[in-house]
């Protein structure tokens, strides 16, 4: 029987595995403003991902008339957009209707190490206009994931915040202690959470809907692994005189 000796949540604790490299997935070509998919390569797939970025720094997209929430988005981010994770939520209440949310999708399970996860809104601001804007969730550790968001006033001021839920996979060194006293370095793979909160930052200088990252602190937000863990701790946090 062996023991590792590091300062590390037992019920984390996991196997260094490698990591598996999968077969690419279909990707796509940017085709004015839709977007078709052509050969499975993972450059292809690399190149759309591109495409899909440039498309949010420009910071506006436009919906034809009578086009449903999940055609509009396919259209525009085939490879990004997945229909179950689609949430529609008036963030910012406005008369052309909800605002669109949906996290990055990736088409196949190659992740680079430190790489960052992200979440598309989509708001609208004139008829079948939209502001569409990436939000980065940077990365906590090897490969950073979104698990949930959600809404929640945060600082008690009448306007809610998004709180994104990420976690990750990180490698702790320890030492590893045999029956017969000797010791060995050794690592484990633990898992890292983390929760990120944005908010409405107005209208910037043409009139597009803005979010932003809210950097305060709020240790007491991290570490849990369920948004109904977190709405729990905000809520103690907020009891406290």
């Amino acid at each position: 029987m062996t023991v590792l000796l590091i300062r590390l949540t037992l019920l984390h604790f996991g196997l260094l595995l490698p990591v598996a490299v999968c077969q690419g997935q279909p990707a796509a070509k940017n085709n004015g403003s839709s977007v078709v998919l052509s050969g499975p390569s993972e450059s292809s797939s690399q190149r759309q991902y591109a495409a899909e970025d440039q498309m949010a720094l420009r910071g506006v997209v436009r919906r034809a008339p009578g086009e449903a929430d999940t055609a509009f988005l396919r259209r525009l981010f085939p490879l990004s957009f997945s229909a179950e994770d689609l949430v529609s939520y008036a963030w910012r209440p406005s008369a052309l209707g909800k605002q669109l949310f949906f996290p990055r999708r990736e088409v196949n399970e190659y992740r680079q190490e430190g790489e960052d996860a992200a979440l598309f809104v989509l708001d609208p601001f004139q008829p079948n206009t939209y502001a569409v804007q990436k939000l980065l969730l940077p990365s906590i550790g090897d490969v950073t994931n979104l698990s949930a968001f959600f809404f929640a006033d945060v600082d008690r001021d009448g306007q809610k915040e998004l709180l994104t839920l990420v976690y990750a996979e990180v490698q702790e060194l320890g030492t590893l202690e045999h029956d017969d006293g000797t010791k060995e370095r050794a690592y484990a793979r633990m898992t890292q959470r983390h929760t990120y909160v944005f908010r409405y930052a107005g209208l910037n200088s043409t009139g597009h809907p803005r979010y932003r990252a809210d950097t305060t602190p709020r240790p007491y937000l991290n570490g849990l692994a369920t948004a109904a863990a977190v709405r729990r701790a905000l809520a103690r946090h907020q009891a406290r005189p």
